[in-house]
């Protein structure tokens, strides 16, 4: 009888090692790479959680690993071999923010990767280097005489971004901000109002035996006290919950969707605040779902067949130029633009995305968001809602966007109607902003108009 084949072992630590060349050498999102690499794997789900937590320490600490890895080393590490680089960044950002291991073990396992897959003369220098760091032998910039330098070094930020920040704020509101990028984010479940009212997923995650917290100015919505462990995975893909942050409400709240309204999303996906419409209209309003990307609009359409959701209708089209196919679904009573932006906002749940954007982006985006706010206009009936949604935290894509608006049209108007909204997260008549360090959630914008009759 043939003895049965053992399968060949995985090495998590390959796998984490591709999905950062993967990053580094192209421009998808962390988020993907992980989905795309994690899937085919064939790691069990204790190991896919250890390369996920530490994927995403990588790209928080990347740039502080970087400035130290700078000090010690006596060539830059860009000459290293990339998978010693590699390896050696991702033991620096766990010395900096990981918690739970002790350092000394943390360099010793680095210390013996980097021997197995680079030899023992470079393993000699991650030693030096690992073990100098663990006693804090290095120096950060000086705080009172950079410290827009010291807060980027320390909290692993691109300089740029700190001095836009200085630029508006004082040093701790910016200190607070950083940190909170830096944090662990929390894992929110979003409550299916389609099962039932607000006070109905409260029950049914006792009845699970989850733990979790709520927030007082977002009903329906549910912190998990810690990682999103299987009873509380089961349960979203049973369709009675989703994951989304609370603040991403909030923009919705301001549209008050109804049952029988008809709504266009222009930047719909991955679908979010659709299926969020759809619930809150339950399942009774009619909605457009426009994105650019077939494949997320793909994305969408599971999450609709989860939440049981019906009504909406997904079209893959650029939302600049949708207006021209207007035609096909005459005017809209409310227009949803979550418009594409630069996201420094939500640092904190999308770690890389501090190390992809450049500050021209900022102007670009703007003028992007402009165009998609003028497309949606023209899709809207006179008397309907106009909203215009962001994730970052940016005036000059925010509020700035929104008046340039107003002001080269002469038909809308920002609404103060608040659909009782807390109202610290006005920051004027029709528009909202979230602040994290305050708030506790991600960092966003939205805001009301009205178009006249």
């Amino acid at each position: 009888m043939r003895a049965a084949l053992t399968p060949p072992r995985i090495d998590s630590s390959d796998v984490l090692l591709r999905i950062i060349a993967a990053w580094e050498r192209g421009t998808h999102t962390l988020d993907f790479l992980l989905d795309r690499h994690l899937k085919s794997s064939g790691l069990e789900p204790g190991q896919r959680a250890q390369i996920t937590d530490r994927a995403a320490n990588w790209a928080r600490g990347r740039g502080a690993a970087k400035y130290l890895l700078e000090q010690k080393l006596r060539k830059p590490p860009s000459k290293l071999p990339e998978a010693a680089r590699r390896l050696l960044e991702l033991a620096v950002c766990r010395i900096l923010f990981e918690e739970r291991t002790p350092k000394e073990i943390i360099a010793s396992q680095a210390v013996d990767d980097i021997r197995e897959r680079a030899g023992n003369s470079l393993a000699g220098v991650a030693n030096a280097v690992l073990r100098s760091l663990t006693r804090g032998d290095f120096a950060w910039p000086d705080a009172g005489e950079d410290p827009a330098g010291f807060l980027a070094a320390t909290t692993s930020h691109p300089k740029w971004i700190i001095e836009r920040w200085l630029s508006r704020w004082d040093y701790e509101r910016t200190r607070q901000q950083v940190l909170w990028d830096n944090a662990r984010p929390a894992i929110w479940m979003r409550g299916n109002r389609l099962r039932g009212d607000t006070s109905w997923p409260e029950g049914r995650l006792r009845e699970a035996d989850i733990d979790f917290e709520q927030h007082q100015d977002f009903d329906g919505y549910f912190k998990l006290q810690g990682s999103l462990y299987p009873d509380a995975a089961a349960l979203v893909q049973a369709g009675d919950f989703s994951i989304q942050d609370p603040s991403a409400s909030l923009a919705i709240r301001l549209l008050n969707p109804q049952p029988g309204m008809k709504i266009l999303d222009l930047c719909a996906a991955p679908g979010g605040k659709t299926t969020q419409m759809a619930e809150l209209g339950g399942n009774e309003a009619v909605i457009v779902a426009v994105d650019k990307s077939p494949h997320r609009l793909e994305k969408l359409k599971e999450s609709m067949q989860r939440l049981g959701i019906g009504g909406v209708v997904t079209v893959a089209a650029d939302g600049c130029t949708f207006d021209s196919q207007r035609s096909a679904f005459g005017l809209f009573d409310a227009v949803l633009v979550d418009a594409p932006c630069s996201g420094l906002g939500v640092l904190a749940r999308r770690a890389d995305l501090r190390w992809r954007r450049q500050p021209e982006e900022i102007a670009e985006l703007a003028q992007l968001q402009l165009e998609l706010l003028r497309a949606g206009s023209r899709c809207l009936r006179p008397g309907g809602c106009l909203i215009y949604s962001t994730c970052t935290i940016e005036p000059e894509e925010n509020e700035q966007v929104v008046l340039n608006f107003i002001h080269e049209s002469d038909s809308f108007d920002l609404d103060d109607a608040s659909f009782n909204i807390s109202p610290h997260f006005f920051t004027g008549p029709g528009q909202v902003l979230t602040v994290s360090p305050r708030d506790q959630v991600d960092g966003v914008f939205a805001a009301r108009l009205m178009r006249r009759k």
